[in-house]
């Protein structure tokens, strides 16, 4: 499976890119500094690299239709969301990529964990795919492949960014809903051990002032 064979064009990333186009700088998290000032530096200096794509265009009826689902299928809205009271306007184009992928696919209940049936592709939900703190929205397993959202907060960008051999795609819409985009973030082979250094030693310090009483 190539996804990007789904996407309609690429466009051009200028030199200025605002890195936190990627999350959503609004969401709190525990080491939300130093993961910004991570991703930061290494956009600077070239270890990360962004492209974006175009996925739909003139999409908004087609995403509220998607995310004013009734019934069994909406599980899968609530199975796709980070916090409960996300905007299902927020997991709409996640579902729309799921459905151009393969329009036929079915969920089922398997003892209380919802599942994608598809003779197309294999898919996650969810998963740590680092077995600790990377959760993308949607993990190919065997693609490796892992789709985020801008409305994800930087803690878990991050540690998406840190797993090695996943690419890692993020959806979000322009302000009107009508377009939905793809960045693609490329790591250079540096990057994964410079990142898994810099968590531990954040984490350390943390630690340290925990023990310390220090905050």
């Amino acid at each position: 499976m190539n996804i990007e064979k789904l996407f309609i064009k690429k466009v051009t990333v200028d030199d200025d890119f605002n890195y936190k186009a990627l999350y959503n700088d609004s969401r709190g998290a525990v080491f939300k500094d130093e993961y910004k000032a991570l991703i930061r530096e290494a956009i600077s200096k070239k270890i990360i690299t962004v492209e974006k794509f175009i996925i739909a265009e003139n999409i908004q009826d087609e995403l509220y239709k998607i995310s004013d689902t009734k019934g069994f299928e909406y599980t899968l809205i609530e199975c796709l969301k980070n916090y409960h009271n996300e905007s299902d306007y927020l997991i709409a184009p996640l579902i729309f990529l799921l459905k151009k992928l393969d329009p036929d696919f079915t969920l089922s209940d398997n003892e209380g964990k919802l599942k994608i049936s598809s003779n197309l592709i294999e898919v996650e939900l969810c998963p740590r795919i680092d077995g600790k703190n990377a959760e993308p929205r949607i993990f190919f397993p065997k693609e490796k492949i892992s789709i985020s959202s801008t409305n994800d907060d930087v803690e878990n960008l991050g540690d998406i960014l840190a797993v090695k051999g996943v690419k890692v795609y993020i959806l979000g819409t322009d302000d009107r809903s009508n377009v939905i985009y793809a960045y693609k973030v490329n790591r250079d082979d540096r990057y994964f051990e410079i990142a898994e250094v810099y968590k531990d030693n954040v984490r350390m310090e943390l630690f340290d002032k925990i023990r310390k009483y220090e905050i």
